[in-house]
């Protein structure tokens, strides 16, 4: 009787099983794709954060250039009037923008004429040439540079030069520590780490008590300690090969650094929790459809998905542009004719969120652990 009930009953234990490791596969896939599209929607959204800190700065500094009062204290050499007139206006522009940009005025042997941000212009005339060579580019060029670069501290810096009658009077420079960038994707549960290589400790000298992460120097004026503590607790080698861990019910993002010069500097790390990432898979939004566009931007497109709630104008364009990747070669050329006809009663804006939707073409390599 019992071998009757155990040949009777196996099959469905055996079933089960079956069921239930299918299931943990799919779901381990589904994992795997969401991190994926995530990781490249990150990755896609930093770049357009960074380039917006650095246009900005890049802007302040032009126009310092050509303030006719900063430009002749620095034909004068007259730091103390450069100093007042320098504050002056940077005062006025931080109580009108979102954001504290700092600028300063360098002269063209590299030494500290002005900080906006000193209480007094007791730097005048400190040497920055030791922590500053990427000064050399705007000097050789004659022309503006904005990068991430070294100096005492990691940051965006926006350089012009100043010349008269063809002669170098000096640098205007306006700095930046993304501080916009980490508050932007905090704002979706996101914390953003910006790490510095500790090869460049000796230079970044107003950085040498920060925190610290594997080889790396955090650079974040503020910061999540959780997260920092999550990181210190991290095996960056395997975060470096394979971009996206899992560790801890959070999911760590990697992303190289490079200044001016292309080189690899440092690291932006991402954490996000496992549930928030999930949510987003489950409830069919798109993480590219919140981070990609600038803050003007997101809140007409959010309230746009409000009204509409979908990007398509129908099921049937839905379902038409899926097929993308599945369309037969012999059939592709009818295909492009049919999508043609279709995204051209789209808006830029429309296209640009569709866009968003279709996973880029890197991969994540590797194991999620």
């Amino acid at each position: 009787m019992k071998i009757k009930y155990l040949l009777y009953i196996t099959p469905f234990i055996v079933l089960s099983i079956v069921l239930l490791i299918s299931i943990f596969g799919l779901n381990t896939k589904i994992s795997w794709s969401v991190a994926d599209n995530v990781s490249d929607q990150l990755s896609l959204s930093l770049r357009s954060e960074l380039d917006k800190e650095k246009e900005m700065a890049l802007r302040f500094a032009i126009v310092l250039s050509e303030n006719n009062d900063i430009l002749n204290s620095l034909a004068e050499g007259d730091d103390e009037f450069g100093f007042m007139k320098l504050k002056h206006i940077m005062n006025s522009v931080n109580q009108h923008v979102n954001t504290h940009i700092r600028a300063q005025i360098i002269t063209p042997e590299y030494n500290i004429f002005a900080r906006s941000w000193d209480s007094e212009n007791m730097y005048a005339g400190m040497p920055l040439g030791v922590y500053r060579g990427d000064l050399e580019y705007v000097k050789r060029y004659k022309k503006p540079k904005v990068s991430i670069e070294v100096g005492r501290r990691l940051g965006i810096k926006a350089t012009v030069p100043v010349y008269e009658r063809n002669k170098l009077k000096g640098f205007v420079e306006v700095l930046q520590f993304f501080d916009d960038s980490t508050n932007f994707f905090h704002k979706f549960g996101i914390d953003l780490y910006v790490l510095l290589n500790d090869s460049y400790y000796n230079t970044a000298v107003l950085m040498q008590n920060n925190p610290t992460v594997s080889r790396y120097i955090v650079s974040n004026r503020s910061y999540n300690m959780v997260n920092l503590k999550l990181l210190q607790r991290t095996n960056f080698k395997d975060l470096r090969q394979q971009r996206v861990l899992l560790n801890e019910n959070k999911y760590i993002f990697y992303e190289p650094m490079h200044n001016g010069q292309a080189e690899t500097i440092g690291a932006f790390i991402f954490i996000m929790s496992k549930n928030d990432l999930e949510s987003f898979a489950n409830s069919g939004e798109n993480l590219s459809f919140l981070l990609a566009f600038s803050r003007n931007n997101l809140y007409d497109i959010v309230k746009k998905e409000q009204y509409d709630n979908k990007v398509y104008h129908s099921g049937y364009d839905k379902a038409l542009l899926s097929l993308k990747d599945t369309v037969p070669q012999e059939d592709r050329e009818l295909f492009m004719e049919e999508a043609k006809d279709v995204l051209s009663s789209y808006t830029k804006e429309e296209l640009i969120a569709m866009m968003l939707r279709y996973k880029m073409a890197r991969r994540i390599k590797g194991k999620i652990k």
